[in-house]
């Protein structure tokens, strides 16, 4: 048995799940089960009953679709009834539906499951597989995770490996992982930028290397837009050119559909290899009782065509934050890929042309996040043996009269951090103030973290947000003796009647194709207090 016990790093991905480990200061990816190391982030309930995890998972996602559960990186920490879930429910074959607190939840097997309770199946099988291997218990673990998540979804990352029985000793960012991988006792003093594209988020870093202080000066990113969005692409083309080719509409199909996937992300696989790739999927459908096979050719010319705007929308988020910076492209010394998606010869001939350099190739697209976390993981046994200095990633806020978004915490501010501000006087009974994550100006486009209700004996006193080292928030109050105590936010108990004037806001808003003026009579969570009764 080791001298320390085992630190995991995780890389918890939307389509893959990575797990690391140091022994003898050097990093190393931990083999899954089948040899590979990468697990496919994938829980199923086989036609049994059975729980299945990874490639088994993956492997029946064809034959029984609606009990096959992918992606679900993207439906944590969310609301069920946000326009954002609303959009992605059509890309999936299994149910999604409304768990207890509001949130998403999926129908497995039929079993509801939150997404913290899916996610934690695919970790739990990790630390099975990692203890196996190394032939130790391990317990503590450091989980990566997109730099642009909210503190929700972070919270729900947090629940999904304590359910899997880890001790998550910290969270930390993935772009901050892969420098972490690159830079790790390596002396460098140099500022880097980190392009991570996954399966389904996209996240940009710039860090400035001291040795092994790691200080992230600025970060950006799309929480939408990944490989996944890539495979939706190639998976509309081909519907629409069998649907122009047979009047076949496959759309309607659950079975094809998956089958459609499984070769369209294949097909883009192939494609950073070869030039052309002939999608063949014999009996795909029938037309009177008789075999209709799809057969539709895809060049790398095509697909570029296909998803040229998605690559442009990585740039114009990098551009955006060197502009923010006051930063050129020629200021970095080095520009590292990370993630799947950013093996794609169009992703980085354009990162190529945009920096003038040539991405780094030291640094593995697919391991680093989970190599860096294990690094931090490894760390925190010692004493300055690495020091991070991260930002938030997203401004933290309060709701204000008229449906308006009041930044407490900027983006990039250098965390951890704290700001106070002081409550509005109580008229009568509780003080309320509604707390929001995002960059819009109006809260209906932010994601809702909570509610905070203040005793009247706060109202008017000072309440400081304080953001930690992991980007998560606490919230404390200063009562009438001076006194400090933390407010927790209201979400899993707030009453029925709340939610259901939030949910019923949230669907009508998703239902609206355009919103021509800002909420009136006082906001959105007025007219929420008003049925509450408050």
């Amino acid at each position: 048995m080791s001298a320390k016990p085992i630190t995991l790093g995780v890389d918890f991905g939307t389509t893959n799940t990575c797990v690391a480990y140091v022994k003898g200061k050097v990093p190393r990816c931990v083999p899954t089960d089948k040899g590979s190391l990468v697990l496919p982030s994938v829980v199923a309930k086989s036609t049994k009953g059975e729980l299945l995890v990874g490639n088994v998972a993956k492997d029946q996602m064809v034959t029984n679709p609606k009990n096959t559960v992918y992606g679900v990186k993207r439906l944590i920490g969310r609301q069920f009834r946000s326009k954002t879930v609303e959009e992605l429910r059509k890309y999936f074959s299994y149910e999604i539906v409304e768990g207890e607190d509001g949130g998403c939840a999926v129908n497995l097997g039929g079993t509801v499951q939150s997404i913290p309770e899916v996610s934690s199946h695919i970790l739990s099988h990790c630390k099975k597989v990692s203890e196996a291997f190394l032939e130790e218990p391990i317990e503590d673990a450091v989980i990566a995770v997109p730099a642009y998540f909210t503190d929700s979804q972070r919270a729900a990352v947090k629940e999904a490996g304590k359910l899997a029985g880890f001790n998550v000793k910290r969270i930390i960012n993935e772009p901050t992982a892969a420098a972490l991988a690159y830079g790790f006792n390596r002396g460098f003093d140099q500022k880097i930028l980190v392009y991570d594209m996954g399966g389904g988020t996209f996240d940009v870093s710039i860090l400035q290397l001291h040795g092994n202080v790691f200080e992230v000066v600025a970060t950006g990113g799309d929480t939408f837009l990944g490989g996944v969005d890539f495979d939706n692409r190639i998976i509309d083309y081909v519907l629409e050119e069998f649907r122009r080719q047979t009047r076949i509409d496959l759309a309607t199909s659950p079975i094809a559909l998956q089958r459609i996937k499984s070769a369209s992300e294949t097909t883009k696989i192939d494609l950073s290899m070869m030039a052309n790739v002939m999608i063949e999927l014999p009996y795909i459908e029938s037309r009177r009782g008789k075999p209709v096979d799809l057969r539709i050719a895809l060049s790398r010319e095509k697909l570029n065509a296909l998803t040229g705007d998605l690559v442009d929308r990585t740039f114009q988020v990098v551009g955006n934050l060197l502009a923010e910076e006051s930063l050129r492209p020629t200021d970095l010394r080095e520009v590292l890929l990370v993630g799947g998606q950013s093996r794609m010869p169009l992703v980085q001939g354009k990162t190529h042309q945009y920096f003038g350099k040539l991405p780094r190739k030291g640094v593995h697209p697919d391991e680093s996040v989970a190599l860096g976390a294990a690094l931090l993981g490894e760390s925190l046994h010692e004493e300055d043996a690495v020091t991070l200095v991260d930002v938030l990633s997203v401004p933290i806020g309060i709701a204000l009269p008229g449906g308006r978004f009041r930044r407490i915490i900027e983006k990039n501010a250098s965390i951890p951090t704290a700001k106070s501000f002081r409550l509005p006087p109580a008229k009568s009974g509780d003080v309320e103030l509604d707390v929001f994550q995002g960059e819009a100006e109006q809260i209906v486009d932010n994601e809702y973290l909570g509610t905070l209700r203040f005793a009247p004996d706060l109202g008017g006193r000072k309440v400081t947000f304080q953001v930690d080292e992991e980007c998560m928030l606490r919230v404390t109050a200063e009562g009438t003796t001076g006194a400090a105590r933390e407010v927790l936010l209201a979400t899993k108990d707030t009453p029925q009647s709340l939610k259901e004037a939030w949910n019923e806001e949230m669907a009508r808003r998703a239902a609206e194709q355009s919103a021509a003026e800002p909420p009136r009579g006082g906001g959105l969570f007025a007219s929420i207090r008003r049925i509450w009764g408050g």
